[in-house]
């Protein structure tokens, strides 16, 4: 007898499916009969067969939480049968089929019968079923009418009220059927998922994260104690239920919600009798085709641990090297055998496609990131009393999985500042003649190896003055004439910064864009701002795309070897005696596709001795960042390789103008220069130990000019 799949079609079993219900109590009452199986696990039987028999006669209500305690049962009886000698202590069948409720536990004490295992996949399953929730109620509020949404919620709530009963989550069983049956009220038309309806499903779902994520860390021992606002919640729920079925509770003969549509392996049963085809049949056996296509769908993917994961992806990486040390290995470069020169050439071949293939496996898409903001959208808008119109582009756009999560806080903080500072109350916009909604854009988009996320709203802009007059009173300028939009905006992102007139509960308190760009420059990306008064505010992120392997060019710095990003080059040219000009006081200039970039010496910039002099007698890589070139002058450049990213430490991450470390074909390691922070000096700030100011790229008329 598999008791696994009893238990599983116990959870899943619906009222209406007596012949399954006739099959599981013939089963249970065969299994009760035989004198092989031990005591105590007979008299549970016995119990649970004189439950199945009640719920088959229609004398037992509440057809889900009794089956739930017969899941319990089956997975109590399954312990007996497999450790005859370690009986296990229940927290009891008997009393949820007792009684007409579920009964709630005096101490949250934990069932000792949880498997860990199956604790894993039910919390991987329910964050997967929250994030449903959450999505599709946020959908619903423009599309109140979309039944596939409904039910996708249904089924959400359904599936993690299942799977917490089984497991003997008891709180988290009820509060998912409280939530059930108030969302069967929205499938059976008496109620749209909308404004308070909305709020309160919100807040159940929430609930349920909170309780669900707190199982994390259990091992043994105590189950951790429920929210604090569980309780309001169900009393929440409760009122609505009696408000909409007239105090009374819902009964078989009163109307109750459609079944949850769910695919099963097949099984062997008797012969059913055949009901009469009609319109209704062709249509459900339609939906089923559907839903089991789906079904296949799904089972196309599945799920590991991030451990393993990272795992593999660290073992392409050193494959990565070992592949690069066999193709650049003097014997094999030199070998005339045509056979093993192919076989070279094919294990370089699959190594650069496992690679590739490693690569997009740590890609995951922005959606759960975008779906959390979205939702912080609609609770800030409502709390503040400011309706926003927010809509997002670019979704399914990937990144790294490691900077996935880092993310979450710089837009949090960026978007409770857009909502609370930027955007108007309705009654200023409709005095500036805008639409009293405002509008707020979250974008993301690939774009040369980063990804670019920019948040726009179309408020009120950042006050140039009021950020002026604030720095001059914390003492970080002097004078405020002169500066730049971009160093004035830059003040915005100073711990403790705020030109907030009065700290709310949202915002207010100088600590949040200091946050946010110490966040982005730790994943070796930057944020910009730009502003139009009454127009509305722009916040770009760029990020690196992916943290594990590049494409480096191998460079030669006097007597030292550097790596650069292939994704920064835009090429590399040993000039002309008439490609190289000096700017008078200014510095060398580079003529490069009519215009003239700055040019930076390296081994200046390392202080390096004994490197080439003159420009063209090396090598000058013209290197891009955010629209801005420069050159960068080594001795030579030595080859293109495909490099796995090495950590160097926390002792050496504050180095400047290095980004990483790298291992060479051969097993050597090398820096990865920072062309980002090479930029920022060679475009900002004199460079006073070469005697000349960098500056930024010029055209000839500005040559002729000076």
């Amino acid at each position: 007898m598999n008791f696994d799949e009893l238990a599983a079609a116990s959870i899943l079993l619906e009222p209406h499916n007596k012949p399954e219900l006739q099959r599981m109590l013939l089963t249970i009452t065969v299994f009760s009969q035989k004198e092989t199986v031990p005591v105590k696990a007979r008299e549970l039987a016995l119990e649970i067969k004189g439950v199945l028999e009640k719920l088959a006669s229609g004398l037992l209500e509440d057809f889900e939480t009794k089956m739930l305690a017969v899941g319990r049962g089956l997975a109590s009886i399954k312990e007996m049968m497999e450790n005859p000698g370690n009986t296990p202590v229940l927290t009891g069948p008997v009393a949820p089929m007792a009684s007409e409720k579920i009964v709630k536990p005096a101490t949250a004490a934990a069932p000792p019968l949880i498997d860990l295992e199956v604790l894993t996949e039910f919390l991987n399953e329910a964050q997967d079923h929250f994030q449903v929730v959450e999505a599709n109620l946020l959908s619903l509020e423009n599309n109140p009418e979309d039944m596939e949404l409904i039910n996708g919620v249904f089924r959400a709530f359904h599936s993690t009220k299942s799977m917490a009963g089984f497991i003997g989550l008891t709180e988290a069983a009820e509060l998912a059927h409280k939530a059930e049956r108030f969302i069967c009220h929205a499938r059976n038309r008496e109620l749209k998922l909308v404004g308070n309806y909305a709020d309160l499903a919100l807040e159940a779902s929430d609930a349920l994260k909170a309780m669900i994520s707190m199982m994390k860390d259990y091992q043994d021992g105590p189950l951790p104690l429920p929210p604090e606002n569980l309780g309001e919640v169900l009393q929440k729920l409760d009122a609505l239920e009696n408000e909409l079925t007239g105090g009374a509770p819902v009964t078989p003969e009163k109307k109750v919600c459609a079944p949850v549509e769910i695919i099963r392996p097949p099984v062997e049963l008797c012969p059913l009798p055949v009901a009469e085809t009609s319109e209704k049949t062709v249509a459900e056996a339609a939906d089923f085709s559907k839903n089991k296509n789906d079904a296949k769908q799904a089972d196309a993917t599945v799920r590991i641990s991030t451990r393993r994961l990272d795992k593999l992806i660290d073992m392409v990486g050193e494959l990565v090297i070992t592949n690069s040390m066999v193709v650049q290995n003097e014997y094999v470069q030199s070998e005339t055998d045509a056979q093993l020169t192919g076989n070279v050439m094919q294990l370089d071949k699959i190594a650069r496609e496992l690679q590739d293939l490693g690569v997009s496996m740590r890609m995951i898409p922005l959606k759960s990131t975008f779906q959390k903001v979205e939702r912080l959208v609609r609770d800030l808008s409502r709390k503040i009393g400011k309706p926003v119109n927010f809509k997002v582009e670019g979704e399914d756009t990937e990144i790294d999985r490691g900077l996935v999560e880092s993310l979450s806080d710089p837009l949090v903080h960026m978007v409770r500042n857009a909502v609370d500072h930027g955007l108007e109350t309705p009654a200023e916009r409709i005095a500036k003649g805008k639409s009293p909604e405002g509008q707020l854009l979250l974008r993301a988009y690939h774009r040369a190896g980063n990804v670019i996320l920019e948040l726009k709203d179309d408020g009120r802009g950042l006050d140039r003055e009021k950020i002026i007059a604030k720095a001059l009173k914390n003492g970080l300028i002097s004078d405020g004439a002169g500066l730049e939009e971009k160093e004035v905006f830059d003040f915005i992102f100073k711990p403790g910064f705020s030109t907030a007139e009065k700290v709310t509960e949202v915002s207010g308190r100088g600590v949040g864009m200091d946050v946010v760009r110490r966040s982005i420059e730790s994943m070796n990306g930057k944020v910009e701002v730009s502003s139009w008064k009454d127009q509305g505010t722009l916040f770009s992120l760029r990020i690196p795309l992916t943290l594990a392997i590049i494409d480096g060019l191998l460079i030669k710095v006097a007597q030292h070897e550097y790596l650069v990003s292939t994704l920064a080059v835009k090429a590399a040219l040993r000039p002309e005696e008439n490609q190289v000009v000096t700017l008078k006081g200014q510095g060398e200039m580079l003529r490069f596709r009519d215009t003239f970039l700055p040019v930076f010496r390296l081994h200046q910039l390392f202080q390096l001795p004994a490197a080439r002099q003159e420009p063209t007698e090396a090598m000058l890589l013209v290197v891009e960042h955010e629209n801005e070139m420069c050159a960068l002058m080594a001795d030579d450049l030595l080859g293109q390789q495909q490099v796995v990213i090495k950590s160097m430490g926390m002792d050496m991450k504050k180095m400047e103008y290095i980004s990483g470390a790298a291992i060479l074909g051969d097993g050597r390691i090398r820096l990865i220069i920072d062309v980002a922070g090479i930029m920022n000096l060679a475009c900002t700030q004199p460079y006073k130990e070469q005697g000349f100011q960098v500056i930024r790229p010029c055209t000839p008329a500005d040559l002729v000019a000076c």
